[in-house]
């Protein structure tokens, strides 16, 4: 296996540049950005990421960077010694410092006298003579409420909130970046190609998946999961999805689906996928169909500056007369170091201008007609141009066959 794109130490260095020319305008003497353990991906864990470059599953505690405005970043986590030798193998940061743990489930030393995260970040401030300055405190949506509430304890009115410049940063993918999603959209299509090759009526669906998961894995995947759905052909309303192993013995004909969660170096692929077992299916063709055409349609229109919400309109206005509504206007999320980040949200009232090299993953939420219940056959990651969307993923787009060499 071939050495895969990464983040370098320069690229880090410019990210702290620009953090601290903002600290600078907003008149701030340190930023404080946290973040929670890797593996709490459901919200955001990206931020500690991209101002440390210490992206993978190794990061199991809560961690802060502490960026002043004159000097150099310091990294706290409130964890174990040899957590900062993992860290080291991936981070240029230097300076790495062990703080007290607040929560006693923690896999930390819980030593009585160690600093805690407020009184470190004071001792920082020292350090570079910048004592009784404001401290900018970013995104404390994922935060728990008890680490909030240390850190407003130790530092008082210094603690301020402030825009959150380091979503901003990150919601414009650089170069490096975009050629570590290529390389986990490139694994996302591994994964449906092991699909097609392995499926065959009989086996069920937590033997496929692994299958999926395996092929993914050994090249490399920090993180791989697929969910799987299926059910009797021809109404998808009679369809299971499940996150969970899926249990149910797929049979020739049946209605699939399957979605892919892998993460490369950090950074995300969420794609979507659906088709059948064995043989096509007409009326799902057609609800494909029409998915694909109202994304199409979408696609066609996206470029910088064009409003988010224009998105999903383009996608009601073409699918609505068809019969497929939007569930709640929802037709995807930002994605990069997180599973969900800017822009968001990523639906047909937001009015947020899209920025060139951002990136999201579209797969619009549709309510089958009658019933109502969901419906999302088709995901893909799209990186924005200036000429217009570039979609990272490769595997067809059109509803598969899977099983049919069987």
């Amino acid at each position: 296996m071939m050495q895969g794109p990464t983040i370098s130490p320069s690229e880090i260095e410019v990210r702290h540049d620009k953090v601290r020319a903002f600290l600078a305008d907003e008149g701030l003497g340190a930023l404080l950005a946290y973040s929670p353990a890797h593996d709490h991906w459901w919200g955001n864990t990206g931020h500690v990421s991209y101002l440390s470059g210490w992206s993978n599953r190794d990061r199991i505690v809560d961690t802060v960077v502490v960026m002043p405005r004159d000097g150099e970043p310091v990294l706290l986590a409130s964890g174990m010694p040899y957590m900062f030798d993992q860290a080291r193998e991936v981070s240029p940061i230097k300076d790495m410092r062990m703080v007290q743990a607040l929560d006693l489930n923690a896999i930390a030393s819980h030593r009585p006298g160690s600093r805690d995260f407020a009184t470190e970040t004071l001792a920082i401030l020292e350090e570079n003579h910048l004592v009784g300055e404001p401290i900018g405190l970013v995104d404390v949506s994922n935060m728990p409420a008890p680490f909030y509430e240390a850190l407003k304890a130790g530092l008082g009115d210094q603690l301020k909130g402030v825009p959150d410049i380091v979503a901003k940063l990150r919601n414009v993918k650089t170069p490096d970046e975009l050629a570590c999603m290529r390389r986990a959209a490139e694994l996302s299509d591994l994964g449906f190609q092991a699909m097609l090759e392995a499926a065959r009526p009989g086996m069920r669906g937590y033997e496929l998946v692994a299958e999926m998961e395996h092929a993914v894995r050994r090249q490399g995947a920090d993180h791989c999961k697929y969910w799987m759905a299926s059910g009797p052909a021809p109404d998808w309303n009679d369809v299971r999805l499940d996150l969970k192993p899926h249990d149910r013995e797929f049979e020739h004909g049946d209605l699939m689906a399957s979605c892919s969660y892998i993460i490369y170096n950090g950074y995300w692929c969420h794609g979507h996928r659906t088709g059948t077992m064995g043989e096509p299916c007409e009326k799902l063709d057609e609800l494909c169909r029409i998915t694909r055409e109202s994304h199409d349609a979408a696609l066609s229109t996206i470029k910088p500056g064009v409003h988010v919400g224009h998105i999903g309109q383009v996608i009601e206005n073409h699918a609505g007369p068809q019969g497929l509504s939007l569930l709640g206007g929802r037709i995807g999320h930002g994605m990069g170091l997180d599973y969900s980040e800017q822009p968001v949200p990523l639906d047909d009232a937001n009015e947020t201008p899209i920025e060139e090299d951002s990136t999201f993953v579209m797969h619009a939420v549709f309510a089958l007609p009658q019933t109502g219940n969901m419906f999302v056959p088709l995901g893909d990651v799209v990186h924005v141009t200036a000429d217009g969307p570039e979609q990272l993923m490769k595997f067809p787009r059109t509803p598969f066959v899977a099983g049919a060499s069987v």
